[in-house]
């Protein structure tokens, strides 16, 4: 049924007969005297006793009202035969029901003519809606609920994700659509369903279904037919690791005692698996005794959708060796058949039945089996009896009975007792078991949580709590601290186009504050710099800008009747002011005299631009700065007074100096009136031009970037190839040696050495061939025995010295080949370390210039959008300012430049709050889990761990570098949004802490001044009087329009 907000849309309940029959009594006429006639004036009660009665069901009733709309009522009479017969009227106290006589068993074939009371069609027009069954009496009730059914307000419950039980379920399908669209989509979905789903085992799982009461119930039924197939099935079959389409011909049960199994608890039984449709069967007999693991399966594989019919081909494989198609056949699938196929009774703790309809198609008996009658029976007792005792004890009615002395119990009554006694504890122990199952996995979900995820949803405790350090909450200008926030930071973001050099907010604070005359140069600059827009903008021709709270509306025209608080009038001001506004624009305000002329220009724009809407106290601020305070001691004369007009009016007011009166401006009024230019110079063409160059210079970062990342990417994979891979060269050096060692042994010398051999064993032979001498011989020349032993002696001793050169040789060859390879490393390592030397600093080069990208891309990415850090996990959202537009990160000298040296954290807002608390227990609904993350439970962590909670938009900062790490330290990556936060506060952290350690030290709050740099010996120089450089704010000057100038 088609869903509105994830609720079923309930049909309007149908008419009875009787709003569209009217009884008429029969004529006095009729053929038989002794037939019983109604009195010809009946009141309209009785005439109502002879309505045919309506419908049991709904069904029922529909089909009555359109036999009657068909017009089988023809002349009021219709003929009573059997079940078909409608339209007859069923006197009281008759036998009649439904249509039919009871009479041995066999329906009434007897026509019934001429009764008391007939009945006609109401003279009146009913309207039906095929689609749904529908039929109204009256045209706008049908009116209205087509036009309710033509809004595209429903959802289609075809597609559903179901999560822990087919009992709760999500819906997923399509949405916003009107009703008969959603309801033909859910049909089809239906129709696609029942084909998909394996007609096989449609009977066994609705057979398992039916008369069960069990929450997994879907979940129970898949356990059991995951691993059970049936004939006729089309399955998967693993064939030497390769899947094939494949058809069961067969199934062979282990023993045939299995196919002679009585029938089940709820009188139903299977050919093949007859115990898998049982559910109260603990799971573990049932494997005991129905193992599907040894069933034998008979298959033919079916290829390109025909089936080989011949016998060679048919495999006899097992239970592991078969899978159904995952889309015919899953959890998701078997939930939805069943959830289409059974209905339950309204009556709370009834069981699931199938449809009749669905039943008689599959042969499913709709009769209870008195076991099954009983154990229902039982069962709604007992949870009944468990809601019963656990509403008194909540409600406090338990009472103690009154002691009733009891008559002694039979044995029989006994016995009895004790067995409903066990039975009692055994379903307690039952229920106890399965509750803390359901506790078990609720845990295990909890478990099964993937991180990161919602931060609402991350686990703490009261003991346990982090407390976030204590934020700062004593900020300037109370609640407009927003407001000075904001402008300080578009002044250091448009620094560019305004001309304005950067400024720390300290030095913002300390000159609105400032109060003497003349104003400080920071205040002069940004009043000169912004109205120097106004008019440059103004000169090159176009419009004047507007504030954006009065665009699209039509200038006001009653000036001249607007009055501020103090009770300043146009008519007042209208002397001083309107010269004022003529002059301003005429040209750009000078650099010379610390801006001179600024506050004249500044009354005349206020003058002209703003408005009581725009800005309310613009009248009192001008009389501020036009008229001194107190009225003139004498009576103002014409060169020294105001105009006539003015006079007349009996103020007596004394005009001032504009200069002198500015810094005795209220600094609320100053900072109103900076906002005010803020809007007017935002609009302005040159501010635009400089965004549109960010736009375009951030597309430019962004590509240079990706090019850097990837030369940073290969000159460390050059790096990395340089270094030396210990396993392989130590591998590589040990089969060297061997082989070497390999060539001594087996030849004896060195490959190639040959020839030098010969030579060596020549020499030696004639050094030790005696000189050929006759007499020598003849007198030395000993027996023949002596001489033969003196031959092999010689010949021994060669041998061993032609040995020993050889090793000489070999030894000599190995030192050079040694010597060579050593020089080799000597100069591979020489020219590995210069290439990772010129490696290191490439990338260091390229590091420093990503560092500087990122700076850029920062800086840009800020001038078209504030953005903070990130979100906490209540979140409050956490910003830093630094660094931000046109202001650098370093300084000209290098150093880091700091602009805030804080980091502020802004309170949640109620959207927001809200927004996240709806994503956490989204996010618990869909894992299945019960619980719910409440508001309550928000506003209670928040008060353990936010050690000082922020309002609504209320502002704090961190200003100390201790903090700031006991705040990271706080954070829980295990959120997303602080695993978020934590990550730009980690890549951030150098710049960060060292904007705030500088603040610190430039501000002297850690009793220590900023360190001097080592002073080079210089010759002393003269320096007039007042030459000695201001510090602080009144020591700022614009370097910026210095240079354009």
């Amino acid at each position: 049924m088609p869903l509105l907000k994830r609720k079923p849309v309930h049909l309007t309940p149908l008419p009875s007969l009787s709003a569209v029959l009217q009884p008429i009594p029969a004529s006095s006429s009729t053929s038989d005297p002794s037939q019983t006639q109604a009195p010809a004036q009946l009141t309209h009660e009785q005439l109502q006793q002879f309505m045919p009665p309506d419908g049991k069901d709904d069904a029922e009733q529909l089909e009555k009202l359109l036999a009657v709309f068909r017009g089988e009522f023809t002349n009021g009479q219709t003929a009573v035969v059997g079940k078909k017969s409608k339209g007859k009227a069923v006197p009281p106290n008759s036998n009649m029901l439904n249509g039919e006589s009871p009479q041995d068993g066999e329906p009434s074939a007897t026509v019934q003519e001429d009764p008391a009371v007939t009945w006609r069609i109401h003279d009146r027009d009913c309207w039906y809606i095929p689609e749904t069954g529908e039929i109204f009496t009256d045209y706008e009730s049908y009116s209205t609920r087509k036009a309710f059914y033509d809004q595209q307000i429903f959802q289609c419950e075809g597609e559903l994700c179901f999560i822990s039980s087919w009992l709760t379920y999500q819906v997923s399908g399509k949405s916003s659509m009107p009703y008969l669209d959603a309801l033909r989509s859910e049909q089809k979905e239906i129709r696609q369903l029942h084909t998909r789903f394996p007609k096989q085992l449609k009977k066994a799982v609705l057979s398992a279904v039916q008369f069960r009461k069990l929450e997994n119930l879907a979940d129970k039924i898949f356990e059991r037919f995951h691993n059970r197939f049936f004939d006729d099935e089309r399955v998967f079959v693993d064939v030497q690791g390769d899947k094939y389409l494949a058809r069961i011909v067969k199934t062979v049960p282990p023993s045939p005692s299995l196919t002679l199994i009585p029938s089940t608890s709820n009188g139903l039984t299977l050919e093949t698996h007859p115990l898998a449709i049982d559910l109260n069967l603990p799971s573990e007999e049932v494997l005991e005794k129905d193992d599907p693991g040894q069933y034998i399966y008979i298959v033919k594989l079916v290829e390109d959708g025909v089936e080989d019919d011949s016998q060679e081909n048919a495999l006899q494989v097992t239970a592991d060796k078969i899978s159904r198609d995952r889309i015919n056949f899953s959890r998701a699938m078997l939930k939805r058949f069943i959830r289409d196929c059974v209905e339950r009774d309204a009556a709370v703790y009834s069981p699931w039945i199938v449809k009749p309809a669905v039943a008689r198609r599959w042969g499913i008996p709709m009769e209870m089996s008195e076991s099954t009658r009983l154990f229902i029976s039982s069962y709604r007792e007992r949870q009944m009896g468990k809601r019963k005792r656990e509403r008194e004890e909540r409600l406090g009615l338990n009472v103690e009975d009154e002691e009733v002395e009891e008559k002694p119990k039979t044995k029989k009554q006994m016995k009895e007792e004790e067995k409903r006694m066990r039975e009692e504890e055994k379903a307690k122990k039952k229920e106890e078991e399965r509750r803390l199952k359901e506790e078990e996995e609720e845990r295990k979900r909890k478990k099964q949580m993937k991180w990161p995820n919602e931060d609402l949803l991350v686990e703490w405790s009261e003991e346990d709590a982090k407390v976030r350090p204590q934020l700062i909450k004593s900020l300037p200008f109370g609640d407009q601290f927003e407001k000075f926030l904001n402008s300080w930071s578009f002044l250091n973001v448009m620094g560019t186009p305004l001309d304005l050099s950067p400024f720390t907010i300290d030095d913002f604070e300390q000159s609105l504050y400032h109060n003497t005359s003349p104003s400080p140069p920071l205040i002069a600059e940004i009043h000169a710099c912004l109205l120097s827009v106004l008019i440059a903008d103004a000169a090159s021709g176009h419009s004047p800008v507007r504030p954006i709270s009065a665009t699209g509306r039509q200038p006001e025209d009653d000036r001249d009747y607007w009055e501020g608080e103090k009770g300043a009038t146009t008519e007042t001001l209208s002397p001083v002011a309107e010269k004022l506004a003529q002059s301003w624009k005429d040209s750009e305000i000078p650099l010379r005299d610390n801006r001179r002329g600024w506050e004249a220009a500044l009354v005349g724009c206020l003058w002209e631009r703003a408005s009581l809407e725009s800005l309310p106290n613009f009248l009192d601020n001008i009389l501020h700065l036009t008229f001194e305070p107190k009225p003139a001691p004498t009576r103002p004369t014409w060169s020294t007074g105001p105009s006539s007009s003015t006079s007349s009016s009996g103020l007596g007011l004394v005009p001032a100096k504009i200069p002198n009166r500015y810094p005795t401006l209220h600094h609320l009024h100053k900072l109103d009136i900076i906002t005010f230019l803020i809007e007017l110079v935002g609009q302005t063409e040159r501010v635009r031009g400089f965004m549109e160059e960010s736009i375009a210079a951030l597309t430019e970062v962004r590509k240079e970037q990706v090019d850097v990342k990837r030369e940073v990417r290969r000159v460390q994979a050059e790096r990395e190839g340089l270094e030396p891979k210990t396993e392989d060269v130590d591998a590589g050096e040990g089969e060297a040696g061997m082989d070497v060692d390999v060539d001594i042994k087996v030849n004896g010398h060195i490959n190639g050495s040959g020839e030098g051999e010969d030579e060596l064993e020549d020499e030696l032979d004639t050094e030790m061939r005696p000189p050929e001498d006759d007499t020598y011989s003849a007198l030395s020349s000993p027996p023949s025995t002596d001489q033969g032993h003196h031959t092999q002696t010689a010949a021994s001793r060669r041998r061993a010295m032609a040995e020993k050169a050889r090793e000489r040789a070999a030894e000599e060859a190995m030192h050079r080949e040694r010597a060579i390879k050593e020089r080799e490393e000597v100069r591979l390592s020489k020219y590995n370390a210069s290439e990772k030397k010129r490696l290191l600093e490439e990338e260091e080069v390229l590091v420093a210039k990503l560092k500087k990208l990122d700076y850029e891309f920062r800086s840009h990415i800020w001038t078209l959008r504030s953005k903070p850090l990130g979100l906490d996990r209540f979140g409050n959202k956490v910003w830093w300012l630094d660094a931000q537009g046109s202001a650098p990160m370093l300084a000209p000298d290098g150093k880091l430049a700091y602009g805030t040296g804080r980091l502020y954290i802004q309170g949640i807002d109620e959207p927001e709050e809200t927004y996240y608390l709806s994503a956490a227990n989204a996010v618990l609904e869909g894992m299945g889990v019960k619980e719910e993350v409440k508001s309550e439970d928000v506003d209670k962590r928040r008060k353990m761990e936010e050690g000082g909670k922020l309002g609504r938009g209320e502002w704090g900062c961190y200003d100390d570098v201790e903090q700031v790490r006991e705040f990271m330290r706080w954070l829980n990556p295990k959120g997303i949004r602080e695993k978020d936060l934590l990550k730009a506060l980690t890549f951030w952290q150098p710049e960060l802490l060292g904007g705030i350690a500088r603040r610190r030290q430039v501000m002297g709050l850690d009793g220590q001044s900023e360190p001097e740099e080592p002073t080079r010996r210089t010759r002393p120089t003269r320096r007039a009087a007042g030459d000695d450089e201001e510090k602080g704010y009144i020591g700022w000057r614009n370097r910026r329009a210095g240079v354009k100038e």
